[in-house]
């Protein structure tokens, strides 16, 4: 009667125990897969990787001697807002280079005086001309020191065009009794050249960078070869966001 007893139990416990079997071969299976996930794969992005990329925006001021008929206003008044992106190639520690596309929107804000010859004698209460441009720009990146996975200190020497896409010739003149402002905007302006070159070098640590550029170009286009030369360095601060 017993051994009757454990033959009707046998089947039972042999699916229990196939069971068991199951369930602990697909645990197995799943803590297998977790735990091999991301140990072995080697990161080529990254701030200190060999790819990097990010967009940015910088500031910078108008500087440098103009030309007697050709001066502007320095400090706020004259200056270029930019913002791009850039993608950093690294070949060693110590060595980069870096990518960049973007936009710039500079302003020379004419100074109003009896030397004044550009674009005309004519004075105004105020006056300024504008610049939209596509630029693009190589940089070679000098790292110093060691920095982990982060961008660290670095200096890049730069070199660089820009394609003139749209400019303004914008005047503001002394209003006559009754009206409270008298404002004239003139586009596609003839005498500005369409293609610069520019040559500088920016000075890093992480996120934030100090950039000096100097313009190549002449301002102005062949036909206008005569004319006084405008300033020919921009100076100011990039901050990338990353």
């Amino acid at each position: 009667m017993r051994y009757l007893f454990a033959v009707n139990k046998l089947p039972g416990l042999l699916c229990a125990l196939l069971l068991g079997a199951n369930f602990a071969a697909w645990g197995q299976q799943v803590l297998v897969q977790a735990n091999v996930a991301d140990d072995t794969v080697k990161t080529t992005f990254g701030p200190n990787r060999r790819y990097f990329g990010h967009v940015y925006l910088g500031y910078g001021l108008v500087a440098g001697q103009a030309g007697t008929g050709a001066e502007v206003q320095h400090g706020g008044a004259s200056a270029e807002l930019r913002g791009g992106g850039r993608f950093k190639t690294r070949f060693s520690q110590a060595l980069a280079v870096n990518l960049d596309l973007g936009y710039s929107y500079l302003r020379y804000e004419l100074e109003q005086n009896a030397q004044k010859l550009v674009p005309s004698p004519a004075l105004h209460r105020r006056e300024g001309l504008g610049l939209h441009q596509i630029y693009s720009e190589i940089s070679l990146r000098l790292n110093a020191g060691r920095r982990g996975n982060s961008v660290g200190r670095y200096v890049d020497l730069l070199a660089g065009g820009s394609w003139v896409v749209a400019t303004r010739h914008v005047t503001e003149d002394e209003p006559a009794p009754g009206i409270s402002r008298v404002e004239t905007t003139e586009y596609g302006l003839p005498y500005l050249r369409r293609w610069t070159g520019n040559v500088g070098t920016r000075l890093g640590i992480d996120r934030y960078a100090l950039a000096a550029r100097y313009r190549l170009s002449p301002a102005f286009g062949p036909a206008y070869a005569a004319w006084p030369e405008l300033p020919r360095w921009v100076m100011g601060l990039e901050i990338g966001l990353f």
